[in-house]
């Protein structure tokens, strides 16, 4: 099998990974590495739990520069928690090249992630509404950013926040590399791909694996009134570990966790109306153990990796078969067997045939101390778990953003393993472009890690900004379309209130003023003066 070492990364992420205790990458990992280090753009489809942030973020790590404070690489999520939890995995990886990772998101003050972003941060991790919030302040320029990725797609869409996700893309330079990923791939976010990103490789890893190699699942079928006897039943006899349990709505969130609380069961529930500190609050009680039993909404069903999960019970039906997918792959991940169970009644039978025909695989009715082997698409035993200590989760501190896993030494965070390792996936298919006989290979349109020129940079001021509706997007194009500059050539872009700044290679400078000078955008006549320049090498 591939190890991390064949797929070219550099010595200290292979040291990284050696320390964390991981060799061998997940199909996903072993397709999307060598296609992003070659500069692709790529656009992968595979579940959570399937190593998609070491897919992305190994190749991220590599290209950055770390003796450059600017901004070079940006990861969009969906959720605060899928958020934190990139953040905390990318830092485990890129310690030891002394790469700096921020966490911006919503319901944390937004002066501490300012503050964070002005100590020259080489790659942030945000979610998109917070990334918005700052960059309209002026706080979190991306003239920089080569790297882009967009973690959980399909989700932004859900959530509505694909025309914020086409302003990010559009202020970032044109010559960037972009790294889609989404376990569906709607017309939307189809649309997306194509307008925003270039010639990209299309990496695919089956869904239904992971449904059926590691996790047993069972239906209940009982009536509305009675469905809560039913649980009940559930959990008495099943005995979970730690459970997770879905319910569709946040006030039915709210009710089920007082009934089970009034039962004598520790249990919490988790939601999108709960504020940043108490979501926060919950997690971190439920990852280390303190909280057998969480109670939620479709939030938690992504991206989230706590590799103690044993049950999943989903109290309400998944409102698609792909959210079914999602929910019951919080268990049975790090090649760890799991247990799902669904509650229906008889009307729901349809929803049933439609997820069993979904993942392929029959779902037989469940009954206290019934059992039934996952089987193994390829004819073998399932892999047996690798055995690993857990370390205690730690809270980090508030200058970081995020909860972070530690050691025992209390040195290291660490990613939660099944990032990495993901469920055991039988069949991937990869869609790769080929190159024909005898044609002319791809040209990359970006070089990494970039070699800035040996004439320094110069600083130029446009006579447009904000009041004159300018963006910097409005401002880079400006100045490749008129002067022939390339997108990479054109850094540090600001748009202020009355005026533009940026800086373009020394050398250019003048030219770019006579070429440009002259030119309309929106209306307005500009005029462009050189103000300055700096030697940085």
């Amino acid at each position: 099998m591939t190890t991390f070492a064949e797929l070219g990364l550099s010595t200290p992420l292979l040291e990284a990974l050696t320390h964390l205790g991981y060799e061998q990458p997940t199909p996903i990992q072993e397709q999307t590495v060598p296609a992003l280090r070659e500069g692709r753009d790529v656009i992968g489809q595979a579940q959570t739990g399937t190593g998609k942030t070491a897919a992305f973020g190994l190749p991220l790590l590599d290209f950055v520069d770390p003796g450059d404070e600017d901004i070079q690489a940006l990861v969009l999520t969906p959720t605060r928690e899928l958020c934190i939890q990139v953040t905390q995995a990318l830092r485990a990886y890129g310690e030891r090249r002394g790469i700096k990772v921020t966490a911006v998101f919503g319901g944390a003050p937004i002066r501490t992630q300012v503050s964070q972003l002005k100590e020259g941060p080489q790659v942030v991790v945000g979610t998109v509404g917070r990334v918005m919030d700052l960059m309209n302040r002026h706080e979190l320029v991306l003239s920089s950013a080569r790297y882009v990725v967009l973690d959980e797609a399909d989700e932004m869409l859900d959530l509505g926040f694909l025309e914020d996700v086409e302003t990010i893309l559009s202020r970032a330079p044109s010559g960037r590399q972009t790294a889609l990923f989404s376990a569906t791939m709607p017309p939307a976010i189809a649309k997306l791909a194509e307008k925003r990103m270039f010639d990209p490789v299309t990496i695919k890893v089956r869904a239904a694996t992971l449904t059926i190699d590691t996790v047993e699942q069972f239906h209940v079928e009982t009536s509305d009134r009675e469905k809560p006897d039913a649980l009940a039943a559930v959990l008495k006899a099943e005995r979970p570990d730690q459970a997770i349990v879905f319910v569709r709505t946040k006030i039915g969130v709210d009710r089920l966790t007082r009934r089970l609380s009034d039962s004598g069961l520790r249990v919490k529930a988790l939601h999108g109306d709960m504020s940043q500190g108490s979501r926060d609050g919950v997690m971190i009680a439920f990852k280390d153990g303190r909280n057998p039993l969480l109670v939620a909404t479709d939030i938690a069903a992504r991206g989230l990796d706590i590799a103690g999960v044993t049950h999943i019970i989903n109290y309400d039906v998944p409102t698609s078969p792909d959210v079914y997918v999602h929910r019951i792959g919080r268990t049975g991940r790090v090649g760890r067997s799991g247990r799902a169970i669904t509650l229906i009644t008889p009307k729901q039978r349809h929803d049933l045939e439609a997820i069993e025909k979904h993942a392929g695989l029959d779902i037989p009715a469940w009954s206290e101390g019934v059992t039934r082997a996952a089987p193994a698409t390829d004819g073998a035993a399932p892999s047996p778990p690798r055995e690993r200590p857990e370390p205690p989760e730690a809270v980090g501190s508030a200058d970081r953003g995020a909860a972070v896993r530690a050691e025992p030494n209390g040195t290291d965070p660490v990613p939660e393993p099944a990032e990495l390792t993901g469920g055991r996936v039988a069949e991937s298919s990869p869609d790769r472009s080929a190159v024909e006989p005898g044609a002319q290979p791809r040209r990359p349109r970006h070089t990494k890690p970039r070699q800035r020129p040996e004439g320094g940079r110069s600083r130029l001021v446009i006579a447009a900004g904000r009041a004159h509706g300018l963006e910097p997007a409005d401002v880079v194009g400006l100045l490749v379309e008129g002067s022939g500059l390339e997108g990479e050539d054109v850094e540090r872009v600001r748009v202020l209130e009355r005026f533009s700044l940026a800086e373009v290679p020394a050398e250019r400078a003048a030219a770019a003023v006579k070429d440009v000078t002259g030119s309309r955008v929106k209306g307005r006549e500009l005029k462009l003066e050189v103000i300055g320049g700096e030697k940085r090498r």
